[in-house]
């Protein structure tokens, strides 16, 4: 079974954190203006929370294929 190459890893885990940061965006836009895109702020964070730990997971496994321990 062959390897997935690095930049696959790197890539991911940069659009995700790019979807996090959206997220915090909109968050603080509806708060503050008193709306609702589509969805609460408070939906707007868990789902930013949630694409920063996969951008955080997809590095590690990245470090973890390279050899690198993560521990």
């Amino acid at each position: 079974m062959e390897r997935v190459p690095t930049t696959i890893y790197l890539w991911i885990s940069r659009l995700a954190g790019l979807v996090g940061i959206a997220c915090m965006v909109i968050a603080v836009v509806t708060s503050v203006t008193d709306s609702e895109l589509k969805a609460q702020p408070s939906t707007y964070v868990v789902i930013a929370i949630a694409a920063f730990l996969f951008a955080i997971w997809a590095v590690l496994y990245e470090m973890r294929d390279r050899g690198i321990k993560t521990r």
